[in-house]
């Protein structure tokens, strides 16, 4: 008879010799299963054992008995246990969230502590019958792509050793190695989704395809396999698309509809936003073609004007009229508009390739970083001709709501520097000193 703990650990390469596991235990049939079964194997991996037991404070004199259960297992099996006491429904209400959710984020919260004090991996007890009551929960709910992939077999430093062993194998196991376990009341009612998913739902569907879980688990695989390659070449049209100061959105529109979705979730991200609705996905798609802004959630909005798109924190603050001493941060990190930027002093002429600022010592004492500033000018060296910076803006097409926003490196009207332009005042001699600004992005403007 096959052994789908040891085809998991195998499959998914879970554990490793030398490996040091601490198994999340609730004292329930499935984490007392799985901790006797890491036992089994403990002398094949040479592992380092440890349990850990979240007492929510939920289910009173219950959740006290299944605490002083799993003292006396671990002790039975010479296993080190550390319990941990949380008061769930205080933090619940505090937090005004669900006591479901609550419990999961300190679990997982203590799981994160004790992996890193530990080295270890946490281990939880996660079933393919749980793999197939996540998928129908967050079918039930609207699901993506990757809420089809359900539960992980692991996730960094969690693992899932028991993701192929369906409830029907825990309870003949926990029979034939003897094993007693508690049971949690509120599994018995239907008072939370899950536990209606698992009595009303899947015991239907199981009455149609006994190996329902199973089947289910195959769609899980593919789905993963699937979100895998759609995850690369996201990352390779978002690479492609990013410009100096959003996105391409020629580039973006040159993708497949299920890879600009992907990527407009991922730039929604990547600049501090909340991952967009469905609905917001689409307005977005529409404006990449024809223009236009979208209200996201919280304080955010995306904006596609002039072929570029950006998301725009609009509670970000505006530097207009603030100064920055320019020698003060010389080598030094400044922070404009939310954003971080470097200037760094190259004293290596290796470096030259970055077509530095070149400034005199009279320059470097007066110049300061500001904001633009009406008879503001830029002088371009490679035309010889010195142009108003708001016609500049215009050359180098740089969004109309950002130039306000924008650094720039400024001796009086004179500009040495401006983020975005490809233009510098002076040109090199052995008496001036070089610099180059650096935006916290890697994007490096003083091409």
């Amino acid at each position: 008879m096959s052994n789908p703990f040891l085809t998991a650990v195998n499959k998914y390469k879970l554990i490793e010799k030398n490996d040091s596991v601490a198994v999340a235990l609730s004292g329930g049939a499935d984490s007392v299963s799985l901790l006797h079964m890491l036992c089994s194997v403990k002398e094949k991996y040479n592992l380092t054992l440890y349990a850990i037991h979240i007492n929510h404070m939920i289910r009173g004199e219950e959740a006290e008995r299944d605490e002083e259960f799993c003292r006396e297992f671990c002790k039975k099996l010479s296993v080190k246990l550390f319990v941990k006491k949380i008061n769930v429904p205080s933090i619940a209400e505090k937090e005004k969230i669900s006591t479901e959710l609550c419990g999961r984020n300190v679990r997982y919260k203590e799981f994160d502590e004790l992996s890193k004090k530990l080295n270890c991996k946490i281990a939880t007890a996660h079933t393919l019958s749980d793999n197939a009551e996540t998928l129908m929960i967050n079918l039930v709910r609207g699901t993506s792509l990757n809420g089809l992939c359900a539960i992980p077999e692991r996730r960094d430093y969690i693992i899932r050793p028991l993701i192929l062993c369906d409830r029907a194998y825990i309870e003949n196991y926990c029979r034939e190695n003897s094993l007693d376990y508690v049971t949690d009341s509120t599994n018995l009612t239907d008072d939370y989704t899950r536990n209606k998913i698992r009595h009303n739902v899947i015991t239907e569907l199981k009455k149609i395809n006994p190996s329902f879980e199973a089947s289910l688990k195959r769609l899980c695989d593919d789905a993963k396999i699937l979100s895998v390659y759609l995850d690369k070449q996201t990352d390779k049209a978002v690479a492609d698309s990013r410009l100096a100061f959003g996105y391409s959105a020629k580039k973006i529109c040159e993708q497949d509809k299920i890879i600009r979705q992907n990527v407009i979730k991922k730039i929604c991200v990547e600049n501090g936003a909340d991952i967009p609705e469905h609905i917001h996905i689409e307005l977005i798609d529409n404006a990449l073609f024809e223009s236009g802004c979208v209200d996201l959630c919280g304080n955010f909005r995306a904006v596609v004007k002039q072929g570029i798109l950006r998301i725009e924190n609009t509670e970000a603050v505006n530097n207009f009229g603030e100064e920055i001493l320019f020698a003060n941060v010389i080598n030094k990190e400044f922070t404009f508009d939310n954003i971080k930027y470097f200037v760094k002093e190259i004293t290596d002429f290796d470096d030259l390739t970055d077509n530095p600022i070149y400034m005199s010592e009279k320059e470097t004492k007066n110049a300061v970083i500001r904001t633009r500033r009406q008879g503001d000018k830029i002088f371009f060296k490679d035309r010889n001709i010195t142009k108003p910076l708001r016609k500049a803006m215009n050359e180098f097409k740089i969004p109309s709501e950002l130039r306000d926003k924008l650094p720039l490196v400024a001796v009086n009207n004179e500009i040495l520097w401006c983020e975005g332009i490809n233009s510098v005042q002076t040109s090199y001699s052995a008496e001036k000193r070089k610099f180059i600004i650096i935006c916290e992005q890697g994007r490096i403007f003083c091409a």
